[in-house]
């Protein structure tokens, strides 16, 4: 989904205004979409203390309390402003809410603190009474460990720039409305926003919007993950080779392999050196076929849809790289190039075997060395002024991982949590998109989907695994890849 600035998103309602939507359906999809999305995140009903606004914003708010207390939610509301001072809408739906005051110790089941305060019209410095609420919603956070949810922009950052003007809310969920906001994709702003949902609204019309930044997620890529036919077969769900590891390093290989038939490939190879080859096989699941090669260049990829390149593979002398060089040019076929193939490609100056069929995954310090006149230009700018020099789609990992191609948006992930810190992240990510290109899926689409789906599936992880942010290791992925593929598939 394209981000758009508060002009035009001001634009985009004032349109259906125009065209005859009443601005009380609006706010009732907007709190209808916030309370979807806080099941989402927290299917347990828990406590919820809404801090609302004196306007629109604050009266989305209340539309997701009702909904909440509905399913059976604990609510307490926080105004802000005497209600005489409310939006007339605003007071409407606050009547519609029954409030208590509730024990914030020792909740029954989750605490969420809801920051309906200020909408996209806030700018500049936070003045009371905003500014007390705002820096009770963060001292609540830290002291009763509360996630907070942002309602379309957390309170106290501008919509277009991102930037915090002195306080701002800090937080864990952000359920932007109708279209994402440039400023929610902004560096500066994602320990602010944190994880970024969007609720799209029926009645608003956003396609127009073309400010070149994308938001990743299931509706940016309708369809791209097609049903599969009852008469399918392995043969049809690609492919793939993986050509990794290197001694004390097998379960790189071992883990992108694996991620591969999580992704949904038919058929998945692993190539590997014939010193790490016995161990391999004997870690590595009944599904995998695992093949022992002296030299790269003697893999015939013809049979393969797609290949992965890199995970675990060790550091090549001048003379290893000559033969891998080769072999990458000899393969044809949609190829993600990852972490120790990236560092040789940089060691060596040869950007060259770099192509338009080529995802690759640097991290910022694989990026640096890769690209150390992109990589300084800060990673936005980055991004755009590597593609601009070269053909293959860079996916730059962090906190809000970032995919681009030459001539297209640059795209933000929206998923996953600071529980993805944790080595073997990257190789589960390569052997998802891997198994996506053999699937059929454009490269640029499948860095996208693969970046998402990782992001999603360590989120249910920790919400419905029994993981937390602190014990998250990579493996915990695999299990949760299934529904995140689903979410994907039905958009």
């Amino acid at each position: 989904m394209k981000a758009v600035t508060t002009k035009q998103m001001r634009e985009i309602e004032g349109k259906a205004l125009s065209e005859g939507v009443a601005e009380e359906e609006l706010v009732e999809q907007a709190g209808a979409g916030i309370a979807a999305a806080v099941r989402k995140f927290f299917p347990k009903p828990g406590l919820l203390v809404g801090y609302v606004g004196k306007g629109h914003n604050g009266a989305d708010a209340l539309v997701a309390m009702r909904l909440l207390q509905e399913i059976g939610w604990r609510i307490a509301v926080k105004p802000a402003f005497p209600e005489v001072e409310w939006a007339v809408l605003t007071r409407k739906k606050r009547r519609e809410v029954v409030s208590k005051n509730h024990s914030l110790l020792a909740p029954d089941g989750p605490m969420l603190i809801l920051d309906g305060l200020l909408g996209i019209g806030g700018s500049g410095e936070l003045r009371d009474p905003v500014l007390t609420a705002v820096r009770e919603i963060n001292e609540l956070r830290l002291r009763h460990a509360a996630s907070v949810i942002a309602v379309d922009i957390p309170s106290g950052l501008d919509a277009d720039s991102g930037a915090v003007c002195g306080d701002a809310v800090v937080a864990d969920f952000t359920i932007t409305l109708g279209a994402p906001k440039c400023g929610l994709l902004a560096a500066a702003a994602v320990n602010h926003v944190g994880r970024l949902e969007l609720v799209t609204l029926d009645d608003l019309d956003t396609s127009a919007a073309d400010s070149g930044l994308g938001m990743i997620c299931p509706r940016s890529f309708p369809q791209s993950l097609p049903l599969r036919t009852h008469d399918f077969h392995k043969g049809q769900a690609g492919r793939v080779a993986i050509v990794a590891g290197s001694p004390g390093m097998e379960g790189a290989a071992l883990m992108a392999a694996t991620a591969a038939l999580r992704g949904g490939a038919g058929l998945v190879t692993l190539f590997v050196r014939d010193a790490i080859h016995t161990a391999v096989v004997s870690r590595a699941c009944p599904e995998l076929m695992v093949k022992s090669c002296a030299d790269w260049e003697a893999i015939d990829f013809s049979p393969f849809s797609s290949c992965v390149w890199g995970p675990g593979l060790g550091a090549m002398d001048a003379s290893e790289f000559v033969g891998f060089s080769a072999a990458l040019e000899s393969c044809s076929c949609p190829s993600v190039i990852d972490a120790d193939a990236l560092n040789a490609i940089a060691a060596n100056q040869a950007h060259h075997l770099l192509q338009a069929r080529h995802v690759i995954t640097p991290h910022p310090g694989e990026f640096a060395r890769l690209a150390h006149e992109s990589a300084r230009r800060g990673r936005g700018t980055g991004c755009g002024h590597f593609t601009a020099h070269n053909p293959s789609i860079l996916l730059l990992k962090g906190a809000r991982t970032l995919v681009m191609q030459r001539g297209s948006d640059l795209y933000h992930n929206s998923t996953g949590h600071a529980g993805m810190a944790s080595g073997g992240m990257g190789d589960v990510l390569s052997g998802v998109i891997g198994a996506l290109l053999g699937q059929g899926m454009q490269p640029l689409t499948a860095a996208c989907a693969g970046a998402w789906l990782c992001g999603r599936a360590a989120e249910l992880a920790t919400s419905n695994g029994g993981q937390w942010q602190h014990s998250l290791i990579a493996t915990d992925l695999f299990p949760f890849l299934g529904a995140a593929l689903h979410e994907w598939q039905q958009g």
